[in-house]
């Protein structure tokens, strides 16, 4: 799969980083669980209160990522993970509440 030259889950993994734990990170950190995980529910009243124009614009680019499936299982569920350490500690995947 071709991956477009301004990268939107290299960006993700960078602003999940930095934004750690905060509700916009945990608001990020939502969406990207659940691109990773089909069987998680979604919060969207979560993203819109939570996410400045800046993140949500992020949100908008992976969103279309995802449904345009442009990228790989894999490539969700690592960054899945990567927002579940960061910014989401307490939260599972639904394989890992069995």
């Amino acid at each position: 799969m071709a991956k477009p030259s301004n990268d939107a889950l290299q960006e993700a993994a960078e602003t999940i980083r930095r934004l750690g734990n905060c509700s916009s990170g945990a608001a990020l950190g939502e969406l990207l669980m659940a691109f990773a995980d089909g069987g998680r529910w979604l919060r969207l009243v979560k993203l819109q209160s939570s996410l400045d124009s800046e993140n949500t614009l992020l949100a908008i680019r992976l969103l279309e990522e995802y449904l345009h499936r442009n990228r790989s299982h894999e490539e969700w569920l690592t960054l899945g993970e990567l927002a579940q350490r960061v910014a989401l500690p307490e939260e599972r995947f639904t394989w890992q509440t069995s």
